[in-house]
């Protein structure tokens, strides 16, 4: 496997002469070396960042953009100071983009600050108003792989920010607890004038540790027990409460064998940060895709001046206006022209389909006609079958077995604790007795494993980034284990989201006044075969749009694409249109460029499977796995993909619809499928599966639902992922057992009633250090052996 010169990534490569996983980070690459800025990659140091992909040729929508500046401005000039504004920035990864995205803003007059921040996913701008042409600037980042958006609001950076807050408190009051109980450990006399000063506050940091840090795990534990679950935050929340209580009580009898107001101190701080290490890479990943859905929110209506309203007003009979790139959002008619759209997210299929005036149209269709077209609505939002398509998961999947592991642990750990008790009061020793119960609730919390776990996701996580795959759920590598079945949607996931220029050659023959008229021609378009054109010309057809300038293409829906410039007419589409009379369509191709009617080139395009398709299946196969594909395509062309793929045909059905989809999941599942989709269709599937995922591709809907997505182009990462989550289990099942053993040998000690504050105190960070130390070095070995 080749690595991208420059994202990183792993690639299949075609030829031994190429360098990049794709034109994206072709194009990019020469843009920096082109315009100096090539210490990128010496600040990069070699880190995998997210593949470019089609991002530089693409268009994108500012349209929100003007409202932010002038609000931005006017703020500024009523306080006599720079303007600022906040973005959301996708594509964003490393220190090496931070400082190129410093470098390019300070080439822009009025530009006084960029900073940019790979670990929220945000771009900071300051400048002097009514100085400065931000949107160009932002376009300037499109050109180099990185897309503004609006901030995301909420989710999961508001959960990140929490629990560092907390963290940071936390740990002051870890530091203020063990400082003043470090006197009593070092033999404080009990009448020393300041003991109970040291008491109080021992107690007080203790006691802010709880209502800030451990009132996380408490009301967590107690929403899961409400809704009739059991969560790993219940056994740490157990623990806290005993100790501090149990404190309390022993600073009431003076008796400093259940003090254990350190203890909690530090227990809270050493969860919260593992809690924290394993939210931050989830969140992270949620917030790297900023860019906006096709669905839209408003549609703009006929007449009333333009009113906007949100799509939930919608009542069939309304027009409205919808424009190039966006999603149908109810089923409706078209309500005058004619215009193409794609029906992939419907039923599959990639090719575009005409519409005329009257025709009916699906929730779902995508405009892909560089006009807006009016529609008329035929029904409600919450009837329209994309609604229920795009409603979000009913909350994170719990990884599957961890209720019955935890109740077996806590009814044990109770029935220790009481036993403990019971046996020390037996002897008429009440106080030895309520001390070694504590002991053992304190001594039973899953201290060890609250670190080692996390960890183990973080590490298991990064080495996936490295290999384009982002981790979006916490609970996905357990449920990876229980994989058996392995079901691939076609369109998008088998194959690549867009058709594949065969003739390349073709593109790089043309001279320059060709490839300008071919630039122009596909520039902008939504079409997938001026797109792959676009991405073929490369930094050739950017160079020479920028030089030459852009015209609006006139367009016949169904038929394709025109210009006239000083040179004459230039037309690009199907075989024969615009044809002179003397040109015969004879090249073989399915899409032509002509010049006043004279053939200037022939393209050909094929329906291309991902790269690595076949390694990944017969990689699934060998582990005892089963391939199935599931697509709304038609079924003859889902029996070819099967046959190429050498899958029976029983593990290959066609003509599907949403529903059919979802029903074939469930026929399969046994908690123990995984589903791979892209487009709309594949939704209700989602909900079926217990893991899910998702190639990123141009009109990416099912990020926000799927526990992990891929920015790369092939398959070659799945096998990776399940070795990642077989090393994580492996060094979990060790930090696991080691944590066994602690906890038996601890228990014991503690039912002997010889645990003293002291000694759980010294052992809870050092049982931690230990479990840390087995999780990494289990990792590295199993990735270096595999």
């Amino acid at each position: 496997m080749a690595t991208c010169v420059h994202c990183g990534t792993g690639f299949t490569a075609a030829t031994a002469e190429d360098r990049y996983c794709c034109r994206g980070c072709e194009y990019v690459a020469d843009l920096i070396s082109e315009q100096g800025f090539e210490r990128f990659y010496d600040l990069k140091q070699g880190i995998a960042v997210a593949p470019v992909k089609s991002r530089p040729f693409e268009e994108h929508d500012f349209s929100w953009l003007q409202a932010k500046l002038t609000a931005a401005e006017d703020e500024a000039r009523a306080q006599g100071c720079e303007a600022k504004v906040d973005l959301g920035l996708e594509g964003i990864s490393c220190v090496g983009c931070v400082w190129l995205i410093e470098r390019l803003f300070s080439r822009h007059p009025g530009g006084i600050r960029a900073a940019a921040n790979p670990a929220s996913g945000q771009l900071h701008l300051e400048w002097v108003p009514g100085k400065c042409d931000i949107e160009s600037f932002l376009r300037e980042l499109c050109r180099f792989g990185y897309v503004a958006a609006p901030t995301p609001q909420g989710g999961g950076d508001h959960e990140r920010r929490r629990l560092a807050a907390r963290m940071g408190l936390c740990a002051a009051f870890a530091l203020n607890t063990m400082g003043f109980s470090l006197p009593v450990y070092l033999g404080m006399p009990r009448d020393f004038e300041f003991a109970d000063l040291f008491k109080m506050i021992a107690f007080l940091s203790a006691t802010l540790s709880m209502l800030v840090g451990a009132g996380y795990f408490i009301d967590r534990a107690w929403r899961a027990l409400k809704a009739g679950s059991l969560h790993i935050d219940l056994p740490i929340a157990l623990g806290l409460v005993a100790a501090y209580l149990g404190s309390i009580v022993g600073w009431a009898l003076d008796a400093e064998r259940l003090m254990y107001f350190d203890f909690v101190s530090v227990f809270v701080f050493l969860m919260l940060a593992g809690r924290y290490l394993q939210t931050a890479a989830v969140d992270r990943n949620r917030r790297r895709l900023v860019r906006r859905q096709p669905v839209p929110v408003e549609l703009r209506l006929a007449g009333d001046e333009g009113r906007s309203v949100p799509r939930d007003s919608l009542e069939p009979g309304m027009k409205f206006a919808l424009a190039a790139g966006q999603a149908l959002p109810v089923s409706g008619v078209l309500a005058g022209g004619e215009a193409d759209f794609s029906l992939e997210w419907i039923h599959g299929e990639a090719d575009p389909v005409r519409h005329v005036a009257g025709a009916r149209l699906p929730a779902g269709a995508i405009l892909l006609s560089r006009n807006p077209v009016w529609v008329t609505a035929g029904e409600r939002w919450r009837d329209s079958l994309l609604a229920r398509l795009t409603a979000p998961a009913e909350g994170e999947r719990s990884a599957p077995g961890l209720d019955k592991l935890l109740r077996v642990y806590l009814t044990i750990v109770l029935l220790l604790g009481i036993v403990a008790l019971a046996l020390w009061g037996a002897r008429g020793d009440w106080l030895t007795g309520g001390q070694a119960m504590i002991s053992v609730f304190v001594v039973s919390c899953p201290c060890a494993l609250g670190v080692a776990i996390p960890l183990a996701d973080s590490l298991v996580a990064t080495a996936m980034e490295r290999l384009g795959v982002f981790v979006r759920s916490g609970t996905v590598w357990a449920r990876l284990r229980r994989v058996k079945k392995v079901i691939f949607d076609k369109t998008g996931t088998l194959t690549l989201e867009r058709p594949v220029l065969e003739n390349a050659e073709a593109v790089a023959a043309l001279d320059d006044a060709a490839a300008l008229a071919l630039a122009r021609l596909t520039s902008g378009s939504l079409h997938p075969v001026s797109r792959s054109l676009l991405e073929a010309l490369g930094h050739r057809g950017q160079r020479l749009l920028a030089g030459g300038g852009n015209l609006i293409p006139r367009e016949v829906p169904g038929s394709g694409v025109s210009i006239e410039d000083a040179n004459g007419q230039w037309s690009l589409g199907k075989a024969g249109w615009l044809a002179d009379s003397q040109s015969a369509s004879d090249a073989g191709g399915q899409s032509e460029l002509r010049h006043n009617g004279v053939l200037a080139a022939a393209f050909r395009f094929r329906e291309s499977l991902r790269p690595d398709v076949a390694r990944t299946l017969g990689f699934l196969k060998r582990r005892g796995m089963q391939p199935h594909i599931l697509s709304g395509d038609h079924p003859d062309k889902v029996a070819l993909t099967a046959s190429t793929l050498e899958l029976p045909a029983d593990q290959a059905h066609g003509g599907l619809s949403p529903e059919d989809k979802a029903a074939c999941v469930r026929s399969l599942d046994a908690s123990d499928t995984l589903y791979l989709g892209d487009g709309a269709n594949d939704s209700l599937a989602f909900d079926a599966a217990l893991v899910t995922g998702t190639p990123v591709v141009d009109r990416s809907l099912l990020e926000s639902k799927s526990d992990f997505f891929t920015l790369g182009a092939g398959l070659g990462f799945l096998p990776e992922l399940f070795l990642a989550a077989a090393a994580r289990e492996l060094a979990v099942r060790a930090a696991f057992g080691f944590a066994l053993v602690y906890n038996l040998t601890t228990v014991a000690v503690s039912m002997a009633g010889l645990m003293s504050p002291l000694l759980a105190a010294v052992l809870m960070p050092m049982s931690s250090l230990v479990s840390i130390g087995i999780v990494i070095s289990l990792i590295r070995w199993k990735f270096t052996d595999t």
